[in-house]
């Protein structure tokens, strides 16, 4: 498979929405989401505490650091924007640190609580990460974790991708609870990439985390203003599946870089 420029990445995850121009959530929706986050929200919140110390300006003005969206809170109509490039860098920036930990062979912890959107593009990543010398984790497989309202929640692992499941369907999810069950089993990653509460209790116990952040994942903003150990990703976690290629392609041709 040839390598895909930088270009050709951004110019194809801007036609599928995945960056660019939001298609999936409006302005008011992303300004709403930094009001219930600081309102003590638990599902808003990620698992990550202290949160409740900022404004709603300064909380935009983290998000408009790593998204490019306007920090002017007076702006409210319409949909937001992602800026490509900067989606594109941390698609970069998250391949090279995937490709540092494998070829330590440290252990790796992939999870979504966005199944329908991002499995398939995490499935390649562990695959790469597998063949560049990394192990990968799937901590508490096959155990109910006794989370919720469910008489049986398990993260159940496809290709190596940990996944809320409620018997035979897998969830979507923003809580912190799944991760925070599986996080009271030994040994913890080296390494976790996820997204909502699954990297938002990682990133609270101190485990290094590569997270796609979503324009209304607030809080994650948050944790990468603290000078938390994270990688975020900016781009929309709930595309069509087979529109995150390029995105998989690009961190994989970083991860591989001087591994085979």
């Amino acid at each position: 498979m040839s390598e895909l420029t930088l270009h050709e990445v951004r110019e194809r995850l801007v036609a599928a929405g995945i960056t660019g121009p939001h298609q999936s959530h409006s302005r008011q929706n992303n300004l709403s989401h930094i009001r219930t986050m600081l309102e003590n929200d638990a599902e808003g919140s990620f698992g990550l505490t202290g949160l409740d110390r900022y404004s709603v300006g300064e909380v935009l003005g983290f998000l408009a650091e790593i998204t490019g969206c306007s920090a002017d809170l007076d702006a409210v109509e319409g949909y937001d924007t992602i800026d490509p490039e900067r989606t594109v860098t941390a698609l970069v920036e998250a391949g090279r640190r995937l490709g540092e930990e494998a070829r330590k062979g440290g252990s790796l912890l992939t999870v979504t609580g966005h199944p329908t959107g991002m499995l398939e593009h995490h499935i390649h990543i562990v695959d790469s990460y597998r063949g560049a010398g990394g192990k990968i984790l799937r901590l508490r497989e096959e155990e109910n974790l006794n989370i919720g309202n469910s008489k049986h929640a398990e993260v159940r692992y496809i290709g190596g991708v940990g996944c809320l499941a409620d018997w035979g369907a897998l969830k979507h999810t923003h809580s912190s609870a799944a991760m925070e069950a599986l996080l009271e089993a030994e040994p913890w990653p080296d390494l976790v990439l996820g997204d909502h509460g699954f990297a938002g209790a990682a990133i609270e116990r101190g485990i290094p985390t590569i997270a796609v952040m979503d324009i209304n994942d607030p809080a994650l903003a948050v944790a990468w203003a603290e000078k938390k150990d994270v990688v975020i990703i900016p781009m929309d976690d709930n595309r069509a599946p087979r529109t995150y290629e390029p995105a998989w392609r690009l961190i994989i041709q970083e991860l591989t870089q001087n591994t085979l």
